[in-house]
């Protein structure tokens, strides 16, 4: 694991993106979760103007009815993360305001304040690299050589 700069939204894409819906399938099977979303066009909740990363078709939601197959799954995609293109995770049930894992900096940063919005909630919210969100067939060929949790 090496930091790397988060990538900001800034252009909305014209529609899905084939890479986000195959990891997207891929960690729901896996890890026995539901896809929640993908592409939308939108503003960050609470910040308008401000572009949502839902909006270039590199984040989704996943939620979750075991609190140990979230767990699960924030482990092997922080321990994949470069592999996998993640660039940030939500985990919104983590203590009193959720935390978030993003790529500049390694590590989980837990919130203080309900900076996330609605904390509490039985989902995860991922975002991905562009060259992630576009490439599918890497995305399949990565995840089958990674080891199983």
């Amino acid at each position: 694991m090496s930091k790397r700069p988060y990538p900001p939204a800034k252009v909305a894409a014209k529609g899905k993106r084939a890479g986000t819906e195959k990891l997207v399938s891929l960690i729901a099977r896996r890890f026995r979760m539901r896809n929640l979303g993908t592409w939308v066009v939108r503003d960050m909740r609470g910040k308008p103007g401000v572009l949502s990363v839902h909006a270039t078709g590199r984040a989704f939601d996943l939620g979750y009815s075991s609190r140990a197959d979230a767990l699960a799954a924030i482990a092997f995609l922080v321990k994949h993360e470069g592999q996998l293109g993640i660039t940030l995770i939500n985990d919104y049930l983590h203590g009193k305001h959720g935390r978030t894992w993003k790529c500049d900096r390694q590590a989980w940063l837990v919130h203080s304040s309900p900076v996330l919005g609605p904390a509490r909630g039985h989902w995860l919210h991922v975002e991905i690299d562009a060259w992630a969100a576009d490439d599918a067939a890497t995305i399949a060929r990565v995840w089958s050589v990674l080891p199983k949790p």
